[in-house]
């Protein structure tokens, strides 16, 4: 089977060298950045590059699989590109990491029955070709959406891409799909970012002299694609607005806490170190 992967990135870069050794696939990329094209061929996890989006309707790629690995907000303008593929044999799939915005787009078009989409729950701070690597998706799980029209044989088409590539496959509704990650991955972003500009305004030199491992280890998601992540907040707005407000709530409670309270604020610490060594 032909598999054709829009944007090699780090994600789509490491589909690319995770798929290399399979002998049961041909793997193709398109991407505007031609050195990435290049990287790939040069480490063999492609075969090759298709010059236009325009040649997948080519009787060549019927019953292919196309993985739309690109930015969120691009992500949209692709699928909707591919529009000619639309109910046909070629699976269509993605990689973003936000879907309700990416399901509505697909409403007027009566929800085609070969697109599903997929969240791979795994990455980097780093980004680009050049940081991707295979085995990325072992033992990571991977979410599929997909609207109810979707025919089994796609559904089982992107089902067994993920499986081959080590990943634990789950499905979530896409509108459920935002409101927990919302939480669980966008959340953690925004913490950081917010933390850093609280450090940034201590106006102190090289605070790196006092801190510990833990708070650079933390500190890393600020160094993700800055891009990227003004797409996913943008795009899961209204989830991530809730997400803040719940944790600004707990943030006053313990900060009237630690100021009034301390024999409740030490049953709350171990209450949640409990939950947390049970749960994650």
């Amino acid at each position: 089977m032909k598999i054709i992967i829009i944007g090699l990135g780090l994600i789509g870069g490491s589909i690319a060298k995770s798929l290399s050794s399979s002998n049961n696939h041909e793997i193709l990329a398109f991407d505007i950045d031609k050195s990435s094209i290049r990287n790939a061929i040069d480490n063999k996890s492609i075969s090759g590059a298709l010059n236009a989006l325009d040649d997948l309707g080519n009787t060549e790629f019927k019953d292919s699989l196309v993985i739309i690995s690109t930015p969120p907000n691009v992500s949209i303008e692709v699928l909707q590109s591919l529009h000619f593929l639309f109910n046909s044999s070629v699976t269509i799939t993605d990689t973003t990491s936000t879907k309700n915005s990416l399901h509505k787009s697909l409403q007027k078009l009566n929800f085609p029955k070969n697109i599903i989409f997929s969240h791979p729950v795994a990455g980097s701070h780093l980004s680009g070709e050049i940081n991707s690597v295979s085995g990325l998706f072992e033992g990571k799980s991977t979410v599929l959406s997909y609207h109810d029209s979707a025919a089994l044989i796609h559904i089982n088409r992107v089902t067994s891409l993920w499986e081959l590539l080590g990943s634990k496959v789950a499905v979530l509704d896409a509108e459920l799909h935002d409101q927990i990650f919302a939480y669980t991955s966008h959340l953690p972003h925004v913490v950081a970012y917010a933390l850093l500009n609280t450090l940034k305004g201590l106006d102190k030199d090289d605070l790196s002299l006092f801190s510990g491992g833990g708070l650079g280890e933390f500190l890393r998601l600020v160094s993700s694609s800055p891009e990227m992540w003004t797409d996913i907040f943008s795009m899961n707005e209204k989830n991530i607005s809730i997400a803040i407000e719940e944790l600004i709530q707990n943030l006053n409670l313990l900060k009237d806490q630690i100021t009034n309270e301390p024999k409740i604020l030490r049953n709350l610490l171990i209450e949640l170190k409990d939950f947390k060594e049970s749960n994650y």
